[in-house]
């Protein structure tokens, strides 16, 4: 919880729980469906919430709080002097708002499709007479949910209404980005909308800002009254005002709660729980008989289902079926005619016509899977192919290949439409092809994946640390640019946005399905851990403190979140020593020391974390590197040497390493956010420390002792960390009384500062600590 004692300077984090995480731009996943202030005040309005979990504060453009969190983070925005509209557009998604960038680059439907859905959509929604003001509109994965979404709005916006903006506001979640996988800013991007949207409105919701800034620390719930609710309310006449319709798309990509726990959990287990948070909130929303009508589009999921069919819901919500509404093979056969007929023009075939005999058979193929047919023209339009054998060899193939496809579902036809797309590519490329698959699938989850890095930096990357030629990672993937962001034109897209469609990513795990194709994502991973201790070789004592080369920097960043993310996937001892017999050989307290270098610095994927903190997250630290526990050691006796001089070696490195940092002349970090977060690090790792017998004895105890001139503020900044946890009763108290007693014995300077650490220590009424020698006797 926030707490007035601990004035850190912001982004600052406490040991107890991950620190929040860096900065990065929301996405758009291109293709046809997208898959302090007052302590008490938090206290209130976040009761429901575990004391052990906090928000997860991902991309955010300031700190935005839904419940308690670890350690002290403080804004220290000055909100009397901020515009109130301006306030919240720095707090809201804009990835998710129709209008965006981002938005822009979300599907429309083809002119000439979709168009019963469409109008059935909007018919609703102006229908003064209908009690269900809340629509459902549903289809698996793959039926146009979000194209549908952005065609009604762009529909509304055109049509001649009596008020100017018939859509209020829309949020489009997203799995693949961080500020639109959770509800964090579900409410207060509603709000920015609404207040934007509705002109008598906006007053209202700055008011309500200015009143209350902290607003966007507190719960979703509240922040719905104060900021949507209640500004409605105080409208003179609000139920005669002109109804808006609210677009929610993709509840089913609302997979991450925000919340982030000391323990490492997946998506899948936060996804039901926060998929009907969002479903509660709306229905709050709608319960108050505001001027507002909700279109919601998401798959059918279980829990989705079972919840909209529930008494509270049933008599408010308007079903509508996305795969049973319209003429799904004329939607179809419309796109294809037209796109067939464009690249017949684009590459100068005359008589489109005559040009396309297999058109009915794609057509008869895609059962009105529109995203077949879409993926199939993608394959075909390819500048350096010729688009009738493509087309032909992929009709022809997939039949003789399967000849019961015809009579198959929609995604066994997409599958043996994807099997048909690899089968193209030349077969002695196959192979480096898959590895590169393995590789970008193996290092998604944080490293490659999840900094914000384009496809350009990635593949850089990755061609670096596997040792492949410039641009070979990115060349191998080309004869896939119908299923993957591959081209020239999509470099500065995320690598995130990769796959344009996640039914490929699914196949491609699938053995069953992909056969030959599957990929082995845990081969992925070992590959990639091992292409990071290679580059971390090349750090040594003599080059601590220069500026490593990019793939370098990026290798010392993210190999312990790598080890972290592969440890509990290892499939073999094999595997196993062949990592730890690298790991061995490194110079490691050269690589933790040049971590913390660049971390001083900087660097572009540093953020508000310890790049180091996923070793530091296992408890005992020193067991990081043990053998993992699903692994059977057999007969093997060289495992468990392995892994007893793995841990050696790292225990005896962040010893040199944090010895080193406390004695330097200068410590190679200016700013204090870096020195904060090496203090955490070093106090996670005296948890080890103090648990051994002869603790006093130890080298990293007796350097906080005599602390060198470049190390003070380390110093300084454990010692807090030691401080506020401290109860007078447990290890801590006891290392501190310790640590103060040497300092007493030699006289050391420090204790003349006037704002000396010690202070509070003494304060604290505990049991004054005496100097070793008198306290323990010589040891």
């Amino acid at each position: 919880m926030l707490g007035a004692k601990r004035q850190l300077s912001q982004g600052t984090v406490d040991d107890d729980g991950p620190p929040i995480q860096p900065r990065r731009s929301s996405t758009t996943q291109a293709g046809t469906d997208h898959e302090e202030n007052d302590d008490s005040s938090v206290r209130t309005h976040n009761q429901w919430t575990q004391n052990n979990w906090h928000y997860d504060q991902s991309s955010s453009n300031a700190p935005i709080f839904n419940a308690p969190i670890y350690g002290s983070v403080y804004n220290t925005a000055q909100f009397s002097t901020v515009d109130g509209l301006q306030f919240l557009y720095h707090h809201a998604a804009m990835g998710a708002i129709h209008g965006s960038e981002e938005g822009n680059q979300r599907p429309r439907c083809h002119p000439g499709t979709r168009e019963v859905v469409v109008r059935r959509i909007i018919g609703w929604h102006l229908n003064k007479d209908g009690r269900k003001k809340i629509m459902w509109v549903h289809a698996p994965a793959a039926y146009g949910k979000t194209a549908v979404a952005g065609t009604v709005k762009d529909e509304l916006d055109v049509m001649k209404l009596s008020f100017d903006t018939p859509v209020g506001a829309t949020f489009f979640f997203w799995r693949g980005s961080p500020e639109r996988n959770s509800p964090t800013r579900f409410i207060v991007t509603l709000a920015y909308q609404l207040a934007e949207s509705i002109p008598e409105l906006g007053p209202r919701v700055e008011a309500a800002i200015k009143s209350k800034p902290g607003i966007v620390k507190m719960a979703l719930e509240f922040q719905l009254i104060k900021l949507i609710v209640e500004p409605f309310q105080s409208l003179s006449g609000y139920s005669d005002m002109p109804t808006r319709l609210v677009i929610i798309d993709g509840i089913d990509e609302c997979i991450n709660s925000g919340l982030e726990s000391r323990v490492e959990k997946t998506y899948a287990e936060d996804q039901e729980h926060v998929q009907l948070r969002v479903l509660k909130l709306i229905h709050r929303l709608h319960s108050h008989h505001l001027p507002l009508s909700f279109l919601i589009l998401s798959r059918p999921e279980v829990w989705i289902v079972r919840h909209l069919g529930s008494p509270s819901f049933c008599d408010v919500v308007e079903p509508l079926d996305l795969s049973e509404v319209g003429d799904l093979m004329n939607d179809v056969q419309t796109f294809v005619r037209a796109e067939l007929s464009r690249i017949a023009r684009d590459h100068g075939l005359e008589g489109a016509d005559k040009e396309w005999p297999e058109e009915q058979r794609l057509i008869r193929r895609s059962q009105g899977n529109m995203l077949y047919a879409s993926t199939v023209i993608r394959h075909i339009d390819d500048p350096y192919g010729d688009p009738r054998h493509l087309l032909t060899e992929i009709i022809d193939s997939s039949w003789t290949t399967n000849p019961t496809i015809l009579h198959s579902s929609p995604f066994s036809s997409l599958y043996e439409l994807y099997r048909q797309i690899m089968r193209s590519c030349p077969e002695r490329n196959r192979p480096l092809m898959i590895e590169v698959l393995e590789d970008i699938m193996g290092m998604s989850g944080g490293t490659l994946f999840g900094f914000g890095n384009t496809v350009e930096t990635a593949f850089r990357l990755l061609d670096g640390l596997s040792g492949r030629p410039p641009g070979g990672s990115l060349k191998a993937l080309r004869p896939l640019h119908s299923v993957l962001l591959v081209g020239r034109q999509h470099e500065n897209r995320r690598i995130d946005d990769l796959f344009i469609h996640s039914t490929f990513r699914e196949f491609l795990k699938e053995p069953d399905i992909s056969f030959d194709f599957a990929v082995d994502i845990i081969g992925g991973k070992e590959r990639h851990f091992s292409y990071l201790l290679n580059c971390l070789a090349s750090v040594t004592a003599e080059t601590v403190g220069e500026q490593p080369d990019e793939v370098t920097a990026f290798a010392l960043e993210v190999w312990c979140r790598a080890w972290a993310k592969l440890k509990s996937s290892l499939r073999s001892k094999t595997s196993y020593l062949r990592m730890m017999e690298k790991f061995i050989a490194l110079d490691l307290t050269a690589c933790i020391i040049q971590v913390y270098h660049i971390f001083s610095q900087g660097g572009p994927q540093f953020g508000v974390i310890s790049p180091l903190f996923w070793a530091f997250n296992t408890s005992p630290t020193s067991t990081c590197f043990l053998k993992p526990p699903h692994i059977d050691v057999g007969e093997c006796p060289d495992m468990l040497s392995i892994a007893d001089k793995a841990t050696a070696h790292w225990k005896s490195s962040l010893d040199n390493a944090f010895t080193s940092l406390l004695h330097a002349t200068v410590l190679p970090s200016s700013t204090p956010l870096a020195t904060a977060l090496i203090a955490g690090d070093c106090r996670r790792y005296l948890v080890d420390v103090i648990a051994e017998a002869n603790w006093r004895e130890h080298k990293l105890v007796q350097a906080l002792g005599t602390p060198g001139p470049g190390g003070i503020a380390l110093f300084k900044a454990i010692i807090k960390y030691l401080l506020d946890k401290s109860d007078g009763r447990d290890w801590r108290s006891e290392l501190l009384g310790h640590i103060y007693g040497v300092l007493v014995r030699d006289q050391n300077p420090i204790l003349e500062e006037e704002d000396h650490p010690f202070r509070r220590f003494l304060a604290l009424d505990l049991e004054k600590a005496r100097p070793p020698d008198a306290e323990h006797g010589h040891q």
